[in-house]
């Protein structure tokens, strides 16, 4: 029970952290908006948590041992936009790269805040 809420309680963070992300103009991707060979690779918030970015656009979120959705994405300027599997609306939010940091950009006014994830 206690796995149970504590996955469920990670995913409500993440959403939270990608929904509430605005625009912040240019901070990382290729201005072409198609994937960068940077992105590439798996990116670990923790070592239960992690995005996996594939050569042909495709991906998969993992979190605590579960695989919590496979998607597709796009980057540029500054955006990466995810479209999950079964939804129709793409995930869009704000980054930047510096060497193997990802970083997630909080958006203006929102409650959450960057969040930094690292190559392995």
């Amino acid at each position: 029970m206690k796995k149970v809420i504590l996955s469920t309680i990670a995913v409500v963070v993440m959403a939270m952290t990608f929904v509430s992300c605005g625009n912040s103009g240019d901070n990382g991707g290729n201005k072409g908006g198609d994937k960068a060979q940077g992105i590439v690779g798996s990116w670990y918030y923790n070592d239960n948590t992690f995005y996996t970015f594939n050569e042909d656009g495709t991906g998969s979120y993992t979190a605590f041992g579960n695989l919590w959705g496979n998607f597709t994405y796009k980057e540029g300027d500054g955006k990466l936009t995810l479209t999950y599997e079964g939804f129709t609306d793409p995930t869009v939010f704000n980054y930047k790269m510096e060497g193997n940091t990802l970083t997630i950009l909080a958006g203006e006014g929102n409650l959450g805040s960057d969040t930094e994830y690292k190559r392995k």
